[in-house]
């Protein structure tokens, strides 16, 4: 045992590490000895100064955030992003402390441009050009402080911020509208098909009785598809397996999302038909969208323990697809174990079961 005194930082007794255990490290930890380090405290005063300045000279993208996702319910996700980019650099942080290397001329780039894309926007002011060069310019500071190498590992934390950028108005409106006629003609169809008689004029529905169903833009699918997107995209960083797997659960998020929103509109003209028109507006509307989200999960597990069975298995210690680029599988440690999808059937929904089916997102011991 010794007794260790650091500046201001308090004293605090370190038992002597055994060195057949890999150390266990967090982000809170990797943050604290930076600040108690004397070589490194310059440095981390250095960034949140950096910081400081670098959100004054970006204070109109970040109230255009607080604005849009405040007022405009496509983008009320906005608030989670940030909270969830944390995570991702709290689930990295725990494969330890990245060593500082050059990073100015990766660093100087990305700030570079984010700079000029913020002045360009004063002479045009386009929101989404400065939105996007706030993010660019969080990667730069990031690899001006701690090096390429630190970016290399963290990259996805800075990516994955892309998902709070809202859209602009013309272009979500270009995107939308086909997404709009997509699930009026196939919800007609389909009501068609089943019994239910259907006149389709544009996105207008017109049921027997004369009751009217519009397929507004706000029901266009593009909010389903932004969330399902989002969640295929952290499934894909999060899981160990081969890249082809990762390529067809990310694209797996337009053809779910569409499926899901035209259910729910096909959902929506059965209950105006054979129910009662009321329960297919207000509170019962927001339900029957929460209702068709699970649906959409349900979609996405059953494609992934699809893919687990066609797929290696990714706890095999030549699974080579590591997120450090390594070649390495942090799970090479770990007994063999048959593939499972990121849930399965609801016999294994216990607490035993969940926990093995999560193993492909969870780090190994050896690495916690």
């Amino acid at each position: 045992m010794a007794a260790i005194q650091d500046g201001d930082c308090p004293s605090r007794t370190l038992e002597t590490p055994d060195s057949s255990v890999p150390p266990s490290y967090t982000l809170v930890m990797l943050l604290r000895q930076a600040i108690c380090d004397p070589a490194q405290r310059v440095t981390a005063i250095g960034g949140c100064i950096c910081l400081v300045l670098f959100c004054i000279l970006f204070r109109d993208s970040l109230s255009h955030f607080a604005f849009r996702w405040r007022t405009d319910d496509n983008y009320s996700h906005g608030f989670l992003v940030p909270f969830l980019s944390l995570y991702f650099a709290a689930h990295v942080a725990r494969r330890g402390p990245v060593p500082i290397r050059s990073g100015v001329a990766v660093g100087a780039s990305l700030l570079g441009t984010a700079i000029l894309g913020r002045l360009l926007t004063v002479l045009l002011p386009i929101p989404f050009l400065a939105d996007l060069s706030l993010l660019l310019g969080l990667a730069g500071i990031f690899a001006l402080l701690l090096g390429a190498e630190a970016l290399r590992r963290y990259w996805f934390v800075f990516f994955f911020l892309v998902f709070m950028v809202p859209l602009p108005v013309a272009m979500y409106s270009r995107v939308a509208s086909p997404l709009q006629s997509f699930a009026s003609k196939v919800a007609s169809t389909v009501m068609n098909a089943t019994g239910v008689p259907v006149l389709r004029e544009g996105n207008r529905m017109t049921l027997p009785g004369g009751m009217q169903l519009f397929v507004a833009e706000a029901c266009s699918g593009l909010r389903q598809l932004t969330g399902f997107l989002a969640l295929t995209t952290a499934v894909a960083y999060l899981t160990f397996r081969p890249l082809w797997y990762k390529v067809i659960v990310v694209l797996s998020a337009l053809p779910i999302a569409l499926t899901a929103n035209v259910a729910r509109v096909v959902l929506t003209g059965y209950i105006m038909h054979f129910v009662n028109p009321q329960y297919a507006s207000g509170t019962y509307h927001t339900l029957e969208g929460m209702f068709l989200m699970g649906f959409g999960l349900l979609l996405l597990n059953s494609l992934c323990s699809l893919l687990s069975a066609l797929a290696s298995n990714p706890l095999s210690p030549n699974h080579g697809d590591s997120p450090d680029g390594s070649g390495k599988s942090p799970h090479a440690s770990i007994k063999p174990q048959a593939a499972s999808g990121v849930l399965r059937e609801p016999a294994y929904w216990n607490s035993e079961g969940l926990s093995r089916n999560l193993m492909p997102l969870q780090v190994p011991e050896e690495l916690s």
